[in-house]
């Protein structure tokens, strides 16, 4: 289904860039990054980040969860969270579709609340599929 609206190497869709640039203002967020499961970026915000680099560190972080889900036996995972000393948050969020496995990470500040805004995000991203 991601092919049909994105091919790897081609531009992401207006639409997914917009949503990522919604919820960034919206939650303050200062960064965010859609990837697929392999990695591969479908859309980032700010635009002109490295979301090549930034995929691959937010599907090497579900990928590790879910080693560690299976291997511990664990029901699947909503959230991954990793929080800095300084209380910066990097929120990764698997987002399935069908058969699609997507993933959402976002840079969070301190003291911002993120859950109902991902959540919007998330849900706009699979109307947009």
């Amino acid at each position: 289904m991601i092919e049909k609206k994105h091919q790897a190497g081609g531009d992401a869709p207006l639409s997914f860039v917009e949503i990522l640039l919604e919820m960034n203002r919206e939650g303050g967020f200062t960064r965010s990054v859609l990837a697929t499961a392999e990695g591969l970026p479908i859309a980032s915000a700010p635009v002109n980040s490295d979301s090549e680099l930034a995929s691959a560190m937010v599907t090497m972080l579900q990928q590790v969860a879910a080693e560690t889900r299976n291997q511990l036996g664990l029901p699947p995972i909503d959230e991954i969270t990793i929080r800095t000393e300084k209380k910066h948050h990097l929120i990764c969020r698997p987002i399935k579709f069908d058969n699609e496995l997507m993933i959402l990470g976002v840079i969070v500040p301190p003291d911002h609340v993120y859950r109902r805004v991902t959540n919007k995000a998330i849900k706009r991203i699979r109307w947009e599929l």
